[in-house]
This record gives structure tokens, sequence and C-alpha cells, in this order.
């Protein structure tokens, strides 16, 4: 074929594809006004976020729709996978709406990263525990306290207790955090479950413990820690080895999640968002970071952490650098779409050691 055909073939092609862009567009708009209706009933809706079912009671209201019978099988695979993603943007799109409104009246915070529920521990019984025989005595160091945008001190507090066991590395990563944080009152631990059950029975206000290392990857022992005693992550750091050639990442624990809108952007450090899901049909890894794309966030580190009831399946951590990304409308999602996911924290990332 003659050379000028061929680029008088690409250019019909293109402007054919040019006047579908437009119509789709058109029918864009229109969906997502029919969206914006759907949220508003949603809303209506004053359990949705509390219920045990809230998954199944919001998946319930998005239809999957199947490529016709009369499309070919060539086109039949292409169009399911475009009705895949647009379930996932329509989805993002009612959430979008959802997160405009609760978000004035607390909603989020209190059931997207904090959870609805109590955390264990805050019981009478609980708050009554005995001081562990396997705590010193307290110090107090002082340090900056954590700052944001606005350069406005952010306060969490004065003389929190902050209970970790006492070694050179997490000393380090104490002084860390303390340029961060302000007065701080130390209880040293002797091993790391009573470090734990500081924080879990209310005697300390947060803990450090090691979360993974660029040499060993998860410190799945750990990472069961702190699932086990229901931690959040609000602060990170690295520390590295003598010899430089391992870092190890330290967090900063405590029993809920800092709400991002008193820390986005505190320091010039990256925002992070940790949370676990284990997938199932429905919501693949795939599909998760998919929708974080959507909304601007960007994966930062993935692992698949083996579940403790089965040798062949896996949960998988997340990691996502929030920074101009909407954080809000995806942890919505996640809360409302996938029925075993978990928010682990939502905390600045404070980097590796100068």
């Amino acid at each position: 074929m003659p050379r000028f055909q061929s680029s008088e073939l690409y250019r019909i092609i293109s402007d054919n594809l040019s006047l579908l862009n437009q119509e789709f567009t058109s029918v864009e708009e229109r969906r997502l006004a029919h969206l914006c209706d759907r949220a508003a009933l949603l809303a209506r809706d004053s359990e949705l976020l509390t219920s045990e079912d809230r998954c199944e009671r919001f998946g319930q209201i998005f239809q999957k729709e199947k490529p016709s019978e009369e499309a070919t099988v060539q086109s039949a695979g292409y169009i399911d996978g475009c009705l895949r993603a647009q379930l996932i943007q329509d989805k993002l799109a009612v959430c979008g709406f959802l997160s405009n409104y609760y978000r004035p009246i607390g909603w989020l915070e209190r059931c997207i990263y904090s959870g609805d529920e109590a955390i264990k521990g805050n019981s009478d019984e609980s708050s009554g525990y005995e001081k562990s025989r396997n705590t010193e005595s307290s110090t107090i160091v002082k340090s900056n306290s954590l700052k944001n945008s606005n350069d406005n001190d952010v306060e969490l507090g004065s003389a929190k207790k902050v209970a970790y066991l006492r070694n050179a590395y997490a000393d380090r990563a104490f002084r860390r955090f303390c340029e961060q944080l302000g007065e701080l009152s130390v209880v040293y631990c002797t091993d790391f479950e009573s470090v734990c059950e500081e924080v879990y029975y209310g005697r300390a206000d947060m803990c450090i413990l090691p979360l993974d290392s660029s040499r060993d990857a998860k410190l799945i022992g750990f990472v069961r820690l702190v699932d086990k005693y229901e931690l959040k992550i609000i602060l990170s750091c690295g520390i590295m080895s003598p010899d430089q050639s391992v870092t190890t990442r330290y967090a900063l624990l405590a029993k809920n999640i800092e709400y991002p809108s008193r820390i986005d952007g505190t320091s010039g450090s990256p925002l992070f968002f940790e949370f676990s899901f284990v997938p199932d049909e429905t919501n693949t890894l795939a599909g998760v970071l998919a929708a974080s794309e959507l909304c601007r966030l960007r994966p930062y580190k993935v692992d698949a952490i083996p579940l403790t009831y089965s040798d062949n399946e896996f949960s998988y951590d997340v990691v996502l650098n929030c920074n101009g990304g909407e954080l809000d409308i995806f942890a919505l999602y996640m809360y409302l779409s996938v029925p075993q996911y978990e928010p682990l924290g939502v905390y600045l990332n404070l980097g590796g050691e100068n």
C-alpha cells in the first residue's frame, strides 16, 4: 500500500476515534450525574458505615455488566475489561460524593481510619491492670513538636509515654521521633510483648517496634504483634546498621490512627497510608492498586503476609504515598468494598538517617 494512502487511513481512523471519545465524554457526564444521585440516596442510610454487612450493602447497588451475547470472542474480552474498570470508577465516584458528605460530620475519622468499635483494653478491668514487672523507670525527654504546613504546633500531648525495648537501634529511632514530637516520658521494657501491652492496657500512649528491613523485608513476628495488639502506625523512620548495609524501618505506634488532616504536608516528609487486606474473587491486588492509581496514590511497597489459618493463602500489606492524592476517597472505597480490610496507619515517613 502506498505510503500516502496509509497516512490518510491513519488520519481517518484517528478522526473516528476522536468522535467516539466525544460521545463517550457526553455519556460519562450523564453517568456521573446518576452516580451523584445514587450517592445522595446512600447518604440517607445512617447505618451504612457502622453495619457489619456494609460491603454487601454497598456492592448490591453496583451491578456488574456483561458483554452482549452478540459480541465476538475478541470484542467480548475487550468490553469485559472496560466494564470491570468502569465498575471501579463508578464506586470511586460514589465514594467521592459520600466523602464530601461524611467529612464535615466526622464520620471519616471515626469509622474509616480508626474504626467504629472501641479499642480493646479500654474497659475498667484492663485500665486497672497492675503495673507490669517488665518495665523500668520513666524519663522525660523534650523535643520539638510536630509541625504542619502552616507552621502551627500539632500537639500530640505533653508527657506522653513511649514504651520500647532499649537497644542502640531503638534509641536512635526514639531520637528521630523526638525531633517531631513534644515532651515524652519513656518506659523501657524487657521484651516486645511487654512493649505492646503497655499501649494495649493504657499504661503507655505509644510504643516503638521494628517492622521491616532492607535485607529481610517484612519482619513477620513484629507484624503479628501489631495485629494482635491492634496497634496503628503514626510515624516511621529508617535506622541504618553500623556498616550502612542494612536499613531497618522502625515505627511509632498507638491505639488510634492520627487523622491525616492533622499531619498532611509536615516537614516535607512523604505521607504514607498503610493497610492490609485479604484478596477474593472481587477484590484482587490488581483491582486495589488500580483504584489507588485513579486516586493518585502511588504504591510505595507491597508485601504478601501468610495467613495464620492457612498455608496457601496470603494477605497483602500495602503502603501508598499519599502526597497530592485523594486519600479520603480511596480509604472510603476500601472500607465499603473490601470485607477483610484493615487500615494500619496514616503517617509520615521520616526516611533514613542523614
